[in-house]
């Protein structure tokens, strides 16, 4: 109780602190609109412009073509989960405008049910500085974020698309207000079929196949209301979204298990937000419900699952002066979820709460923070976070920085409580991580450059893993040591010619990430990557414009990938090009319309993503977006 006071009441004295000083030292901020965690320039980020997010139609392919992240995809329309860093799919922590999404029951997210109409902006935060975001991001995490407009204004955008495999989806989206009112509302569905062609590799023959049972539904609403204060705003939004969809067997199923699936989502958010003088505040709660239905006519499998999550923010920042800034973020969760796989409905309280200070010199800027963290009655006092950049000279844009934290994973509730195999008594996965780098902004004779290295090492100690027991069932138990290790490097180049905009841009990824642990004398995985984690992941883009015309070009490589923990099977490497055009027409003063033509998988690769799953071979993608301004 002592500790929780303390948390509650020492974000306060500091602010009584701040703002007892004279109003002659009185910090001029900015404005600001969007009121969020700022990360500092120290750690790695990724940050995805709107003409990539607007190219791609969800966050699975948004984050596959434009960053060195992996997502593992079990087919076109079926689950994509990620892998950063080579960490596991649990250990990336997703954030919407400031609410965890990742499922309390498995620890999840399914990116290929995030359509990328539902978000204005999205960046990556790699490594460390996971931890400012919260507890548990032991690759990194997932940033999304709303935005809101105070201004007079009725704008729509629909937006119409049509591709193979009878692939279908609409979009719209409306947005109202007055310099005191903003007004948002976004429609999203979605019907594929998803019946293409493919070789069939586990056939001696090889023969050509469509896929069958692959059928994909999704429908989406999002409605934001918010209102202008004098120093912020309050307001909130409402997100709906359900899918339902046929699991296709592998390629070497000889009969069709008729397996479905069906998602239900529910997130609302009610904020306030704003900054007054030195502070600088958003208060947020949340709710986020999820359910889940798996149905199997062949083996009589109706199973299913729900899950609710309250998440509580109290996030300040105090300007002390220009240079030097207090971060206090308290976090409650509420989490309870119940099952077919459980006995009874569980639930837990997490409580984290971070306090931390960045300061600015004349080159050098250095931040430090810790997150204390308790799940019912376990207290981790001690995961800390520091970083360090350092500009070298005084006339160009180049820095080196460096940082380092400690960060833990907690058990998910199928960890814990999934009957039969649950294991009440595992540990947290506990990490150490480092990572240092450089960055370069320069413009030589019309020709902006911006590049920047980051070399990362990650170790993590009591990994979860589940294994068959004598007893006929899996169980999980903390068995391995995992070390991660690698690079990671960026290169934007953009100039003009004349009229005409060229933009390139590139990310590479080296990622090493070995079992250093044996869970018997028999154990092959000993000293062995991970399985599909790849070795090297490279996207790259090209885009020219034109007044209105977009020609967008985008290569992505993902290396082999090991099936099995022996590293003995693997699937091949990919090398997947798409290419596009668009062009935008103005039929009035007020509206116009844009057209795009996009081939994907131009060279026709036969490809697996994850082993015995086929993907699409080249297919074709055809969009019509209206706009009233």
């Amino acid at each position: 109780m002592k500790t929780i006071l303390q948390i509650v009441i020492l974000p306060f004295l500091l602010w009584q602190s701040a703002f007892s000083q004279n109003t002659e030292d009185t910090v001029k901020i900015k404005t600001v609109e969007v009121i969020e965690t700022i990360i500092p320039e120290a750690y790695k980020t990724t940050k995805f412009d709107s003409t990539v997010k607007e190219e791609s139609s969800n966050l699975a392919e948004l984050i596959n073509n434009n960053s060195g992240a992996f997502i593992k995809s079990y087919g076109a329309g079926s689950l994509a989960s990620i892998s950063f860093r080579g960490t596991g799919a649990s250990h990336t922590q997703v954030l919407w405008n400031g609410v965890a999404l990742n499922s309390p029951m498995n620890g999840q997210i399914d990116f290929s049910l995030y359509p990328t109409l539902f978000f204005d902006e999205a960046e990556l935060h790699h490594g460390a500085s996971g931890l400012i975001n919260g507890s548990g991001a032991l690759g990194g995490s997932v940033i999304l974020n709303n935005t809101e407009e105070y201004k007079n204004q009725t704008k729509i955008t629909f937006k119409q698309t049509a591709g193979s495999f009878n692939n279908y989806s609409s979009a719209l989206k409306l947005k109202l207000g007055n310099k005191k009112w903003f007004y948002e509302t976004q429609l999203f569905g979605k019907m594929d079929r998803n019946n293409f062609e493919y070789k069939n590799i586990s056939s001696i023959e090889t023969p050509t196949e469509k896929l069958d049972r692959a059928e994909n539904k999704q429908f989406g609403l999002q409605q934001a209301v918010y209102y202008k204060l004098k120093n912020g705003s309050v307001g909130g939004r409402i997100w709906y979204f359900n899918s339902g969809r046929e699991l296709p067997g592998t390629i070497t199923q000889t009969n069709s298990n008729e397996e479905s699936q069906k998602d239900e989502s529910i997130r609302a958010l009610i904020e306030l937000k704003g900054l007054k003088n030195n502070f600088q505040y958003h208060i947020s709660t949340a709710l986020v419900s999820d359910q889940l239905i798996y149905k199997n006519k062949q083996a009589n499998i109706n199973s299913k699952s729900n899950s609710q999550l309250f998440d509580n923010n109290i996030n300040t920042n105090i300007y002390l002066s220009k240079n030097w800034k207090i971060n206090n973020n308290i976090n409650f969760k509420y989490e309870t979820a119940k099952a077919d796989g459980y006995s009874e409905k569980n639930n837990r309280i997490r409580t984290s709460w971070l306090l931390g200070v960045n300061k600015d010199f004349k080159k050098l800027s250095l931040n430090a923070f810790n997150r204390i963290v308790v799940i019912e009655s376990e207290l981790k006092p001690f995961a800390p976070g520091f970083g360090a950049q350092y500009k070298i000279f005084n006339k160009e844009q180049l820095f080196i920085k460096a940082n380092t934290g400690i960060n833990y994973h907690y058990p998910t509730f199928n960890d814990l409580y999934w009957n039969p195999g649950g294991n009440k008594s595992l540990k947290p996965e506990y990490a150490k991580m480092v990572e240092s780098g450089f960055s370069y902004s320069k413009s030589i004779k019309g020709i902006e450059i911006n590049t920047a290295f980051t070399a990362f090492y990650s170790k993590v100690k009591d990994w979860i893993i589940w294994q068959p027991t004598e007893f006929g069932y899996w169980s999980p138990t903390n068995l391995k040591d995992v070390e991660n290790k690698g690079i990671e490097t960026n290169l934007s180049l953009s100039t003009n010619i004349k009229k005409i905009r060229i933009k390139g841009s590139g990310n590479y990824a080296y990622t090493k990430s070995t079992n250093l642990k044996a869970k018997n004398e028999f154990d092959n995985s000993l000293d062995k990557q991970l399985i599909y984690v790849p070795y090297h992941k490279l996207s790259s883009s090209i885009l020219i414009n034109f007044k209105s015309i977009n020609l967008i070009y985008t290569y992505n490589y993902t290396g082999k990938r090991f099936m099995t923990t022996d590293n003995e099977w693997y699937l091949p490497a990919n090398f997947i090009s798409d290419i596009s055009i668009s062009n935008q027409f103005k039929i009035t003063k007020t509206w116009d319309v844009s057209a795009s033509f996009k081939m994907k998988n131009i060279l026709d690769q036969d490809y697996q993503s994850i082993a015995w799953r086929p993907m699409p071979g080249r297919n074709y993608l055809i969009s019509l977006t209206f706009r009233l301004k």
